[in-house]
């Protein structure tokens, strides 16, 4: 498959594709029996309906997911912003939060850490362009098609991406167990980075050397480690009781 598009699956996700982010939805599908019950406002709005039936799907989505009917052809490269481009019109603020991935290779994280950054008021996320899971159906479908609201850009080395960012004003912060600091006795007072490492090997360390502070999210002695969406949630969530103004920012529509 073409990585310049993806296919998406099921109401939700293909609902908020189209309400949110119209240019990326370049074709809709929509199973017979289904056809009728989707909002005409949304159909409108689609360059392309294709209407299937039966079992068969006319697209290349495993045929064990739960599409409920509906489909729909996004063009990936569109969705993704480029860093320059993100920069170029984004106002930091003391209000500001960023999640940069390390290398995340679980869809199913990713989607997660895009949700969480949505529902905590964060700015954007920073994806690797390489050694990291693309954007796919999985990763939009586990967001709960808050990959349609949430500003993600794509970038070719997290290193130079960290610099950028501190140069810009923000301060940045790697997750890992090892950190001397604990995220909850942090204060964030600064326009805020968060560095979540790979599943397997955390924080690359060069990667660690650019990160201003490592922070450790203090557990009980029976757990060693949580997910990397997890512990971005549980920073995200942290961070977000010091802003609480940032839950106020409306998301891009």
């Amino acid at each position: 498959m073409d990585d310049k598009y993806i296919y998406i699956y099921g109401r939700h996700a293909v609902e908020e594709a189209i309400l949110h982010r119209p240019d990326v939805v370049k074709i809709l599908y929509l199973r017979d029996d289904v056809r009728d019950d989707f909002p005409v406002a949304l159909k409108s709005k689609v360059p392309q309906l294709k209407v299937f039936s039966g079992k068969k799907l006319p697209v290349p989505v495993d045929s064990e997911v739960v599409h409920q009917g509906i489909l729909a052809k996004i063009d990936r490269e569109a969705l993704l912003l480029s860093y320059e481009a993100f920069m170029a019109n984004i106002e930091v603020t003391s209000d500001s939060c960023f999640v940069v991935l390390g290398e995340l290779q679980d869809p199913h994280n990713v989607g997660a850490v895009i949700r969480s950054a949505a529902a905590f008021g964060a700015s954007a996320i920073f994806l690797p362009k390489h050694r990291q899971v693309s954007l796919t159906a999985a990763v939009v479908k586990v967001s709960a098609g808050m990959a349609f609201r949430m500003p993600l850009v794509e970038v070719g080395n997290v290193n130079r991406t960290i610099e950028g960012l501190k140069e810009a004003g923000c301060f940045v912060y790697g997750l890992a167990g090892e950190g001397k600091q604990s995220l909850f006795i942090e204060r964030f007072t600064k326009p805020t980075v968060f560095v979540l490492g790979n599943e397997a090997d955390g924080i690359r360390e060069k990667t660690r050397e650019h990160c201003d502070m490592l922070l450790h999210i203090p557990m009980h002695p029976r757990c060693e480690s949580l997910n990397a969406s997890v512990s971005a949630a549980i920073a995200l969530a942290t961070w977000s009781a010091q802003h609480r103004d940032a839950l106020l920012n409306k998301l891009p529509t």
